[in-house]
């Protein structure tokens, strides 16, 4: 009875060894997805003797989220291109109407609305002043004279 357990025993390690044989060779065909590499390498990293024995595969890892990097890079490289040209080609031009558009408007409210010159402002201000100085002034003599005059 102890050789038939040995036996099963035997039997079912090659089995589960096939089974895991075939589960890794399965990798080797999904080792491109970026994310099924960073799982391997996650778990090799944990488990040095996997790593030892499937090093191809981990290799593969490493080569595989090193393409993904640069797939990455690169894309946000002409993403950054196609943004640059189409603002050259559309909103260069726009911001430059919107500008030219102001400098008009403004350009035009100055003609129309009529601002007097500061100076004349002034001069219009002091002229009402002496007109009503002037009547308090002429009430000023009617008023007793005191002081060095009387001498």
């Amino acid at each position: 009875m102890g050789k038939e357990q040995e036996g099963r025993g035997n039997r079912q390690q090659r089995r589960m060894g096939r089974e895991e044989e075939m589960v890794w060779s399965q990798f080797y065909r999904t080792v491109g997805d970026p994310t099924v590499a960073a799982e391997l390498i996650a778990h090799m990293d944990q488990d040095d003797d996997a790593r030892r024995q499937h090093s191809g595969l981990y290799l593969r890892c490493r080569q595989s989220l090193r393409r993904a990097k640069e797939r990455q890079a690169r894309a946000r490289a002409v993403g950054k291109a196609l943004r640059f040209m189409l603002f050259g080609v559309l909103g260069w031009p726009f911001a430059v109407l919107a500008r030219c558009w102001r400098f008009t408007a403004e350009a035009g409210l100055a003609f129309l609305v009529r601002h007097d010159e500061p100076a004349t402002v002034q001069l219009r201000k002091i002229g009402k002043r002496p007109a009503q100085k002037s009547k308090a002034v002429q009430e000023e003599p009617k008023a007793p004279a005191t002081g060095s005059e009387s001498r």
